[in-house]
């Protein structure tokens, strides 16, 4: 699939069919995510994933599905195949700056941009176009951090961004928010004189 083509089909899903995500494929989605830039090449990308039934329903109820299923809404963690928790470990960049080849260049304590932010949302982009690529759904919940360290044992050292469900997505010609239109180019550039 061309580049064009798989940005133009990413859209986010909450609904999937219950079958498996082949692990070679997976393991195609998370190599892809992983080669996002970084600052310094630092390689601060994390990823906890989640597989079995009973970790996924541990992480789904930490997140509040059962209450959003009480409303009268139907369940999307649990039933989604995959969970991925893309993080960004703080200290790969202090490990990164403290190597003889960046001696001379300003580190984390110099940034005025929060790289790590910068560096985990590229991770999450691609993990969200290589899933597009493998024929797969993606989905994002923004979810506390300390809910998904205690739900899904994210390490200390780890902080997570939030949960991304993947699996094969459920075609209910449903309208969604992808067929609101984008906003007009010219409205959103502004070029520098």
């Amino acid at each position: 699939m061309e580049f064009t083509e798989v940005v133009r089909r990413r859209r986010m899903v909450r609904r999937y069919r219950p079958d498996p995500v082949d692990p070679v494929v997976l393991r195609r989605v998370l190599d892809t995510a992983r080669r996002g830039p970084s600052a310094g090449f630092s390689q601060p990308q994390r990823f906890v994933v989640a597989v079995d039934q009973e970790p996924r329903q541990r992480i789904a109820d930490a997140c509040g599905e059962p209450e959003h299923v009480a409303r009268g809404l139907q369940p999307w963690l649990s039933v989604a195949p995959v969970h991925v928790i893309p993080c960004v470990d703080t200290g790969a960049y202090d490990r990164r700056y403290a190597e003889p080849d960046k001696s001379a260049s300003v580190g984390p304590q110099g940034w005025s941009v929060p790289f790590p932010w910068v560096d985990g949302g590229a991770a999450f982009g691609m993990l969200l176009l290589a899933a597009v690529e493998e024929g797969l759904g993606a989905g994002f919940l923004a979810v506390d951090s300390q809910v998904l360290r205690g739900a899904a044992g994210v390490p200390r050292a780890w902080d997570p961004i939030g949960l991304v469900t993947l699996g094969h997505p459920v075609e209910d010609g449903r309208p969604g928010s992808q067929n609101r239109p984008r906003d007009d180019l010219d409205e959103i550039i502004r070029w520098a004189d």
